[in-house]
């Protein structure tokens, strides 16, 4: 290669040209097998090489995909897509980002993000003591701190960050819904303010006064139960008495026990604060039992009046649930990192920093570590897309500065004119385009010029995927089998399931060629095909012959998307008929008319019969109609044709051949020719 003595500069001549030898590449083998357990709907990586200016990869993709036994014959399938990514290391380095001035003169300044991790160890305890082996951690590469020195309680060790950085600005700018602003993230629950109510049974009944003027300790719900970090447990006992009275007393607290494998204790014996609130109009009282005294032991279980309480779990952090986090926090960060150009120290990530990057840092002790639950800190993904799972967002369309607000037109007094409506109407189609699109720089650029350009690489870039179908297949018991847990015969005959990989494929081979330092970052997921059985069909609503499409008002913008379609219980009727829809967002007008989705009836609609044989979306009732109205994946809701239904379980064997060819400036030879 060529260049200028002192620099490159325009216009200089070609006097001064100095030649620099070009170094030659050379040819490595750096492919492997890489095998994990998963659970559908989780972004997993399970590729993350450094990539040096002048690299070319070749990438030869390919997996096997097997699950646990299903309780039955599945009908339906799961999406198996292998995606791979190319995050360049200048994304998030300030110094880098603005090509600084001398800074090639010392390249040690350049600093990279670091992971701050804090940790315990034990040498009596196993590979997972410290980082999950199903953790986000670990799939980046990430297996433990290391020993502890001398007597300290604790360890503390900085990682490079930019592999962490980089999977989440893959989740905003390739997973996630943009329109829905927030993302999920696997987090355990804790187990310091986090119990399961299992069964309500009462224990104990005391009536106190006469027959006419009396009330009954009769526990109907703990309302509340929380503790703080010391491990002192918050129980509410609500209380209802017969009759509304003007003077009562409290309960006899003797009498409201707690249950200890079979011997009742007063919680007297337990708590040291004890009291009871009133409340005339509901006719209720709560004893609130507080500042426990004893040491709760693994699988302990407490029985308190009618509700049995069970600790989640000794060490880790319980079972996964799904974090929900504003989609900005991913810019905040960058935006972080860009603005610390003038630090003289290491960007740092650690447990204080927003979600979802500190969740799985941070720990309610330091035996008590988030890292180390199943699957933290896993990003979720969404559903495929289809008529119930892409919208657009209302306020983009009709709230304050949306595009109806904006293209207005005013008829007051003399304003209104066929310029001013002629302008408006492009603003509004213009509008639009950018709404539908996504919203982004980019999708600005995309929608407003429609012009193929050479992006500028500010995030990080696609490069490729492999996609196949996961299938089950009937398993037919050909003999009596002992079903030795629930100690009942399995009769020969039985239905049951297993899934594996069909004959689809699609893509597969991806080339990348590398111009900065970067990280090659691959991603699988598995995504359910999901059915719906919940809603009423968009026809069923039609009222009159003038309800129906018709081809001269197309193109008339966007209809709202009615919820009622996705269950019936996010609908308000009443005596008189009266009808009041819920909405998710807003899509193009008469979309009911150009696309369908799978339908579920008969016993596979019904929860607790045969649904289980089907991959149905069900959408969670509550008071205000659906509680999960959303389009990413909850992985528990779909385990229930295993075996394994707990939100902690991976039903799904998952290896992939990473075929990789290699050829960089770098000498293949050992030492030099003698």
């Amino acid at each position: 290669m060529k260049t200028e003595l002192g620099g490159d500069r325009l216009g200089s001549g070609n006097k001064q040209e100095i030649s620099l030898r070009n170094y030659e590449r050379s040819t490595h083998d750096l492919g492997y097998i890489w095998r994990s357990s998963m659970a559908s709907g989780t972004l997993v990586p399970f590729m993350s090489e450094v990539g040096l200016p002048g690299d070319s990869f070749d990438i030869d993709l390919d997996c096997d995909v097997k699950t646990l036994p299903t309780l039955g014959p599945l009908f339906g399938s799961y999406k198996v897509q292998l995606d791979v990514f190319e995050c360049p290391v200048r994304l998030y380095n300030g110094k880098l980002h603005m090509n600084m001035l001398n800074i090639g003169m010392d390249m040690s300044e350049v600093l990279l993000p670091q992971l701050e991790m804090i940790s315990t160890y034990d040498a009596t305890k196993g590979d997972n003591q410290q980082v999950n082996s199903s953790s986000i951690y670990s799939y980046l590469n990430i297996r433990g701190l290391g020993r502890q020195s001398g007597t300290n309680t604790y360890q503390k060790r900085y990682f490079n960050a930019i592999p962490y950085l980089g999977y989440w600005d893959v989740y905003k700018n390739y997973y996630a819904n943009k329109q829905e602003e927030r993302g999920f993230v696997i987090h355990a629950a804790n187990p310091e303010n986090d119990f399961k109510i299992l069964q309500a049974e009462l224990y104990t009944y005391k009536e106190i006064g006469t027959e006419e003027n009396s009330y009954d300790i009769h526990p109907t719900a703990v309302t509340t139960v929380d503790t703080d970090v010391t491990g002192d447990v918050v129980l509410e006992v609500k209380t209802k008495w017969n009759n509304a009275l003007n003077e009562y007393g409290s309960p006899d607290y003797e009498d409201i026990k707690v249950n200890f494998g079979g011997v009742p204790v007063p919680v007297t014996e337990l708590f040291n604060e004890i009291y009871t609130e009133f409340d005339n109009d509901e006719g209720t009282q709560v004893t609130y039992c507080r500042d426990y005294t004893g040491v709760r032991a693994s699988g302990q279980t407490w029985q308190i009046s009618q509700t049995l309480i069970e600790n989640v779990e000794e060490e880790g952090q319980g079972e996964p649930q799904l974090k929900e986090f504003p989609l900005e926090n991913i810019d905040d960060m960058r935006m972080d990192i860009l603005e610390a150009v003038r630090d003289t120290t290491a960007f740092i990530v650690n447990k204080n920093s927003d979600a979802p990057y500190g969740l799985g840092l941070d720990y309610v002790a330091l035996d008590k570590q988030y890292k180390t639950s199943s699957q933290e800190g896993l990003g979720i993904k969404t559903y495929q897309s289809d008529l119930f799972n892409n919208w657009i967002s209302t306020e983009w369309i009709d709230g304050t500065n949306g595009v109806n607000e904006v293209t207005a037109v005013s008829t007051a007094g003399n304003e209104f004119t066929i310029d001013a409506l002629n302008l408006a109407n492009k603003v509004y189609n213009m509008l639009n385009r950018i709404a539908i699109s996504g919203g982004s720089y980019d999708d600005w650029l995309d929608a407003v010029y429609t012009h193929e350009r050479s992006k500028s690489v500010e995030n990080p870039i696609y490069h490729g995927s492999l996609i196949k179908e996961l299938a089950f297949e009937e398993v037919v018991s050909t003999t009596d089998v002992l079903d030795v847990e629930n100690g009942t015969d399995q009769p020969m005959g039985t239905l049951a399931g297993r899934g594996r990989l069909t004959g689809k494929n699609k893509g597969g081979r991806v080339k990348i060629k590398v111009s900065e330092p970067s990280y090659i970052l691959g991603i699988v997921s598995i995504t359910p095909r999901i059915d719906y059985s919940q809603g009423n069909k968009w026809d069923v609503n039609l009222k009159t012959m003038n309800d129906l499409h018709k081809p001269a008002l197309d193109e008339i913008g966007f209809q709202d998307l009615i919820t009622d379609q996705m269950a019936w219980f996010d609908t308000v009727t009443n005596a008189s008929g009266d009808v009041t829809y819920g909405t998710a967002g807003k899509q193009p007008a008469w979309i009911n008319y150009m696309t369908n989705v799978n339908q579920c009836r008969g016993n596979f609609a019904v929860k607790g019969n045969e649904m289980f044989m089907t991959l149905n979306r069900r959408y969670e009732q509550g008071t205000g109609g659906i509680e999960d109205l959303t389009t990413y994946v909850d992985p528990s809701k779909y385990n229930q044709i295993f075996a394994q239904t707990s939100r902690d379980s991976q039903n799904f064997w998952v290896q992939i051949s990473n075929r990789i060819t290699a050829r960089r400036k770098m000498s293949a030879k050992v030492i030099p020719n003698l």
